[in-house]
């Protein structure tokens, strides 16, 4: 290619200098971010991106968070696991004591992208970037996760769906999942489900997390599932008529009628708005009936009667 100007074109002009600073303590940083200019920085790849790209600056200083204390570790209570903001998505996925636990959240988390980006990407800043696709904030939905957030003016609780309440001065420290019930009278089974159309680089087409709790005569005393890749996601479905039911695949049907009911995908290049649907259906009950496994019934096998419907 034969360059007429001399100057260099906009992709390979240089870029405005960063300042990065890494701050000692919670307080430290939250003070650090008050400015105008400044940006959190977690893992990286969305900063990384965003200058790849050449996109408009958003920032001149960037707050790097990664190392604070108690932000990198998985904690357990007697009721409830906290992942800090800054734990890896690969640690996630290989955390075993998890994985047994929520299942649903592991997969999640081992599904983004390939290993390497992982290793790079935080739990906090992949749910911080408020992207409907993004895997974990379906999963933790599915679970009834909760953030705990923190700013100037103290600490406080979210949902998941209320994360776009977050305001400028707070940051996400851990995310707190309750651990499922594990009784003789309630078993819990928890899966996820990702549909991407061509390969594993590429945002989802659908994505469905689903918790399932059965009784001991197999009905459903718990019924969770959230879905992603569509307006407003992650979308917790309401299943609460559905309860009490045998679990067996006419309820598995029906909850993937609610499902698409509550949902409004859009067209894109992954498909158009109807062919979602029909994904959006497909995979709640491929969902549904992972979990119902895991909690130890197989949707498919004649169902104890005797429940609502």
């Amino acid at each position: 290619m034969t360059v007429l100007d001399p100057r260099l074109s906009a992709a390979e002009s240089p870029l405005a200098p960063l300042t990065v600073i890494t701050p000692t303590s919670m307080d430290e940083a939250l003070r650090l971010l008050a400015a105008p200019d400044a940006a959190v920085l977690g893992g990286g790849v969305g900063h990384t991106l965003r200058r790849h790209d050449r996109r408009p600056a958003v920032a001149t200083t960037l707050v790097s968070v990664g190392s604070l204390p108690g932000l990198g570790d998985i904690t357990w209570s007697a009721g409830s696991v906290s992942i800090g903001a800054g734990v890896k998505l690969s640690a996630c996925a290989a955390d075993p004591r998890l994985a047994a636990a929520w299942p649903v959240v592991t997969e999640a988390a081992g599904s983004v992208a390939t290993g390497r980006i992982r290793r790079m990407v935080t739990l906090g800043g992949n749910i911080a970037a408020l992207d409907d696709s993004h895997d974990p904030p379906v999963a933790l939905t599915a679970v009834g996760a909760e953030l705990l957030v923190r700013g100037t003016g103290g600490s406080r609780t979210l949902a998941i769906g209320d994360l776009r309440e977050l305001r400028a001065d707070e940051l996400i420290e851990h995310v707190r999942l309750p651990l499922p019930t594990a009784s003789d009278a309630v078993r819990t089974g928890s899966a996820y489900e990702k549909f991407l159309v061509r390969g594993v680089w590429e945002y989802a087409c659908v994505n469905v997390g689903a918790v399932v709790g059965l009784g001991a005569d197999g009905t459903a005393v718990r019924l969770s599932l959230a879905v992603g890749s569509v307006t407003g996601g992650p979308v917790a479905v309401d299943l609460s008529e559905l309860l009490g039911a045998p679990f067996d695949q006419r309820l598995v049907a029906e909850a993937a009628g609610v499902a698409v009911a509550a949902t409004r995908p859009y067209s894109d290049v992954r498909g158009s708005a109807a062919y979602k649907s029909r994904m959006i259906a497909e995979f709640s009950r491929r969902a549904l009936t992972a979990a119902a496994r895991r909690a130890g019934q197989d949707p498919s096998a004649p169902a104890v009667r005797g429940g609502n419907r």
